[in-house]
């Protein structure tokens, strides 16, 4: 039986950094992928690190700090996270990044910049590539790959992690099932490592454990990927671990359900430019199901726009324009050119037109009697140049020529909020307030809400991911030799 010092479940970002920094230290180790391939949502992300005290920065002459960066993720989200972490992170964020630098890293040019999806920082702290998340995979990855052609890594890809295998709560090893199992023949694998760390991912890809987690939400509309499925969580909860901060769930504006009841929304395909009011202005009007407005669809604060549509039915929303204000501000959809939204128009599935108001409500089933109302109210608004209601600046045009358009859009969920719990040596929690040993977590599946908190704290899940891992890979490596 080959016991490695240390199994890695999980080949995504905080998973492949970690493994990568062992290795590199001496340790061998063994990392458990569920799909076909390392990297996670590095293949995905918009890549996005935020950290205080950079080189770059200095270069750049950006006074900043590991300090200043904590003090400002507390302003944002108001002490909600696990601070602790969120410290731990903030220390090591700006070695990750002079570290990604000196691989050669290509750095956008406009980087770092102060980015408004999100409540933004107070100091241009922001940091991302050229190529997306794709820039980080580019100078890891061959790292990577030649600690496997070395031998110092083994990489076990297509095995779904089904249990742990401990002993006095002490993490010894795994069983994982192959993903490609022939039909009703479980072949299962066992692993076993003087360490174990679980970077297996968040749950914002499974409907029916978001549901058991967040019970009072609506139904989930998520575009995470369909492998997010919180199978470390659910596995260590087996056995006492700590699930928390769940309560810090917040969504993203702007999801859109092309193909309804299906529960997902292809952020690269089809999302509504809603999250800020700094990047796109809007000519449009937002009502919910009562065909009422419930904000100022120009509200500079992202925080204050999520919070807002969170609190509405279904926490879902109508996008209403006309013509006149497609052909001038184009389309709400990021992806989509006028053309594209009309053809989805004629579709009716995520976006309806109508010849008359009377029939948008029809339509899209809200009380025709309250759309005409809110869209009467609003013209006024324009022809006063006065929003006596939510006080919107912002006035450009009334809604009165048709055809009228209404698109259907959602808060919608990247990613997970709840997560494991972890002492300050990242060792994972139990329901006694003891920890098990030789059992770690890091990444996503340690929960935005832990990391971020109630907010969305521009960079906190990515970075940490990246931080953590070089962190703990490099910790357990000196602790194994």
């Amino acid at each position: 039986m080959q016991i490695f010092d240390i199994l890695v479940v999980g080949g995504g970002t905080a998973g492949m950094t970690c493994a990568l920094v062992a290795s590199q230290n001496g340790a061998k180790v063994l990392v458990v992928e569920k799909t076909a391939q390392i990297g996670g949502t590095l293949h995905i992300t918009a890549g996005h690190l935020s950290a205080g005290g950079t080189q770059r920065q200095k270069s750049w002459g950006i006074e900043d700090s590991p300090e200043l960066h904590f003090q400002d993720i507390r302003r944002i989200n108001q002490d909600s996270g696990d601070m602790d972490l969120i410290r731990l992170a903030c220390e090591e964020a700006p070695k990750t990044i002079d570290w990604l630098d000196r691989l050669g890293f290509e750095f956008a040019d406009d980087s770092p910049k102060i980015l408004y999806g999100h409540v933004p920082y107070q100091i241009p702290r922001t940091h991302f590539g050229k190529n997306l998340g794709k820039s980080i995979l580019k100078v890891i990855l061959p790292l990577f790959e030649k600690q496997v052609a070395d031998g110092a890594i083994t990489l076990a890809l297509n095995q779904t992690f089904l249990d742990l295998i401990l002993d006095n709560n002490q993490g010894q090893g795994i069983i994982t099932k192959n993903t490609q199992s022939i039909e009703n023949q479980l072949v299962t694998n066992k692993y076993y490592a003087r360490k174990i760390v679980l970077a297996s991912g968040g749950y914002a890809g499974n409907h029916s454990f978001f549901a058991q987690k967040h019970p009072d939400l609506s139904r989930l509309i998520t575009t995470a990927s369909p492998h997010s499925l919180g199978e470390g969580i659910q596995v260590t909860e087996k056995y006492g671990a700590i699930f928390h901060k769940a309560e810090n769930h917040i969504s993203t504006m702007g999801g859109i359900e092309l193909n309804p009841q299906s529960g997902v929304s292809d952020f690269w395909a089809n999302w509504a430019k809603m999250s800020n009011s700094v990047d796109r202005k809007a000519y449009e009007i937002y009502v919910n199901e009562e065909g009422k407005r419930f904000l100022d669809e120009n509200e500079a604060n992202p925080d204050i726009r999520e919070r807002a549509l969170a609190h509405q039915p279904n926490r879902r929303c109508w996008v209403i324009l006309d013509e006149e204000i497609l052909q001038t501000a184009g389309s709400i959809v990021y992806q989509w050119n006028i053309e594209q939204f009309k053809t989805e128009a004629q579709k009716g599935r995520a976006v309806w037109q109508a010849e008359s108001l009377a029939e948008l409500a029809t339509k899209i089933g809200v009380l025709p009697n309250n759309l005409l109302t809110t869209i009467e109210n609003y013209n006024q608004a324009v022809d006063n140049q006065l929003d006596i209601e939510f006080k919107r600046v912002f006035l450009p045009a009334k809604i009165q020529k048709p055809p009228f358009y209404a698109v259907l859009t959602y808060a919608f969920s990247l990613i997970s909020f709840g997560g494991l719990k972890v002492n300050s040596e990242l060792k994972v929690v139990r329901q006694n307030g003891q920890t098990f040993e030789n059992l770690y977590a890091i990444g996503e599946i340690l929960g935005a809400g832990a990391t971020s908190g109630n907010a969305f704290c521009g960079g906190m899940l990515l970075t940490p991911a990246l931080s953590l891992g070089r962190y703990l890979g490099k910790k357990l490596a000196d602790e194994v030799l």
